[in-house]
């Protein structure tokens, strides 16, 4: 954050928004930002080099002001850079030039500061001194200014040069630049506009901001919490053609608000609305930006004060996403940002514990297509905090949550299942589901030696409403089983909702498919469900219904054959039964039916569909011959 008289603002939409003057780069070598930015780091790197005093360095910086017109950005990168050095006093600094061990390069001391090798403080010179001249009284002339030096190095031990060298080494403008940490042009001007919109935010209101992904929420979260400030979540709805987000909705009831266009939004008081503490808070919510930003998506709203001339104090808002923002940096949480896609932290290779990761890698391969995602966006509680599960499962618009725990106490339990069954009762439909996992050999008491306290893990576990989807574990290995045939009954359950619910689109659509299609004799069903918008098991068990309706009626429908995922016009089929006549290879029935046209994963199906059997002879297809069946 930047000293407030260095802030630099736009006013716009007829006084309405307000914004930073940021530095934009561009790649631009000629951008007159990017060479102040140069020449600021360079007038930083040659102090340091020739070890120079702090008033030298304000001389040059002083000179680069003159030349350009925003003076305001100029001492911000030079606020900025000084804090990125290490200043001392000259007696220090040769006193302590063997602590520095690894510079490159040895360094030439100007002969004064040399000299120094007394450990008198200069303040105990200038205190001698005044001392000295209080006795004597006010030195008029040279020879009594001499005189009274000259009685203060016979007391301190010191020669008259060494003392006028020392007594102000300690003044801010004689100090040494003793390290200088480097930093680019590039990351001095992603800093600067970083700390410039944290210097903005110090005068806000209110703060509302939104992150994606569950993993970046509890980052936030986390630090929201340790810098003590008060917020809230809420679902808000986004205008799809202006991008605003609109007043707060009551998304509680919905099955999922996501797709109703709303988006979990945080909002935090500022400083200017609590009593106490603005310093205090303002601050806090300045060093709370830098993670909400490291984020790569996120949007920022805050309402912003500030004094003017004519109608003294005045709101104004100030709006910012990741897709318009400059560029954004703090050099000190480089490296921070995470992976956002879906299932952002299986890639990432984040766990919490290696019970997750063992859960996590087991899921993946039991190959089910529900979607696995580490820690989804949080679920909002009815007292506006967050409750971010372990994992959601996803698949069919249907979410199933798993919140797994390892040690655990019987107050920590409690209040997890309180948190559980609060979301649960804020979304009063069937189609919320929550699983919780419980260790049941890491029950924690205050005395581990007293069994009677672990008696109450029964009665704390039977207070989970629904026994369904409670999971004990042992030896960190959460069980599939219970969690895959749940999936499973779900996947049934959707199949069947959308195959009723589509029944008639999908079979006026598929007789008007068949009829396009009479010459191809070949349409993906796959195609026919991403139409209708539902899933293919759905549109199978429609075609399968319909099929068996007319199946003796020569209707459309039952002209067609199923074979895997296609369907293949049984004009078409038996011209490829009478093809195969005297074909005995697999591989050769392969190739033709790829020359007639035939999808690779259907062969098999087909082959069986016209009363081949395949006969195995090992795992190699070349070896494999058909047979038609008697």
């Amino acid at each position: 954050m930047l000293p407030l008289q260095l802030l630099r603002i736009r006013i716009e939409n007829k006084g309405k928004n307000i914004s930073p003057v940021f530095c934009e780069y561009n790649n631009d070598c000629n951008s007159s930002e990017l060479q102040l930015a140069t020449k600021m780091i360079e007038e930083f790197e040659e102090t340091w080099k020739k070890e120079e005093r702090k008033g030298v360095l304000g001389e040059r910086v002083a000179a680069l002001e003159s030349q350009y017109d925003t003076y305001k950005l100029v001492r911000g990168f030079y606020t900025l850079l000084e804090r990125r050095c290490v200043f001392c006093s000259m007696k220090n600094m040769v006193v302590g030039v063997d602590d520095l061990g690894n510079r490159d390069t040895a360094k030439t001391f100007d002969a004064n500061i040399a000299s120094i090798t007394s450990n008198i403080h200069p303040y105990t010179i200038r205190r001698e001194l005044f001392e000295e001249s209080s006795k004597r009284g006010f030195a008029l002339t040279d020879v009594e200014r001499t005189e009274i030096m000259d009685a203060v190095t016979s007391r301190l031990g010191l020669s008259r040069q060494d003392m006028a060298a020392e007594m102000w080494s300690d003044l801010e403008e004689n100090m040494i630049l003793k390290q200088f940490c480097k930093i680019t042009p590039e990351q001095l001007m992603a800093w600067y506009n970083l700390s410039l919109m944290q210097t903005l935010l110090f005068n806000c209101t209110k703060l509302e901001f939104s992150v994606y992904g569950g993993s970046n929420w509890k980052r936030v979260l986390r630090d929201v919490k340790r810098l003590g400030l008060m917020y809230n979540l809420q679902h808000q709805k986004r205008d799809e053609q202006t991008n605003a987000i609109q007043p707060s909705v009551d998304m509680a009831g919905s099955e999922d608000p996501g797709r109703n266009n709303a988006i979990i939004v945080c909002s935090i008081d500022g400083p200017l609305s609590v009593f106490k503490l603005t310093d205090r808070y303002g601050t806090a919510i300045a060093k709370l930006l830098p993670s909400i930003v490291s984020a790569n998506t996120w949007s920022i709203r805050a309402w912003i004060v500030r004094k003017t001339i004519s109608s003294g104090k005045k709101m104004y808002e100030f709006e910012m996403s990741n897709k318009e923002s400059p560029l954004l940096r703090d050099p000190y949480r480089d490296g921070l940002k995470i992976n956002e896609g879906k299932g952002d932290s299986l890639s990432s290779n984040y766990f919490d514990s290696t019970v997750e990761e063992k859960f996590a890698n087991k899921f993946e391969q039991s190959a089910t297509g529900w979607k696995l995602i580490r820690e989804p966006d949080p679920l909002i509680l009815s007292d506006g905090k967050a409750l971010i599960p372990d994992f959601m499962f996803e698949k069919y618009d249907r979410r199933v949550y798993l919140e797994i725990v390892g040690f655990w106490t019987k107050e920590y339990l409690e209040r997890k299942l309180r948190k559980i069954t609060d979301v649960t009762k804020a979304h009063n439909n069937d189609n919320f589901d929550f699983f919780i996992a419980i260790n049941n050999d890491y029950y924690a008491t205050p005395n581990s030696t007293n069994n009677r306290g672990k008696l109450s893990n029964s009665q704390t576990l039977s207070t989970f409403v629904d026994r369904d989807h409670l999971i004990l574990y042992k030896n960190d290995n959460v069980p599939l089983k219970h969690i895959l045939e749940y999936l499973k009954s779900i996947e049934l359950e959707m199949v069947e909702k959308y195959a009723i619910r589509n029944y008639k689109d999908l079979s006026s659509h598929l007789n008007h498919i068949i009829t396009g299609n009479a010459d191809n004799g070949v349409i993906a069903i796959h195609e026919i469900a991403k139409k209708c918008n539902i899933p293919i098991e759905s549109a199978l068990r429609i075609i399968r219904s319909e099929q068996g309706k007319v199946k003796d009626k020569g209707d459309n429908a039952s002209s067609y054959i199923i074979a895997d995922k296609y369907l293949i016009s049984k004009s078409k089929a038996r011209e490829l039964g009478l093809l195969l006549m005297g074909i005995r290879k697999f591989n050769e029935a392969c190739l033709l039916f790829e020359k007639n046209n035939i999808p690779e994963p259907c062969h098999v199906d087909l082959l069986s569909e016209l009363g081949f059997d395949i006969i195995w002879k090992g795992i190699d297809s070349n070896s494999a011959t058909i047979e038609r069946r008697l």
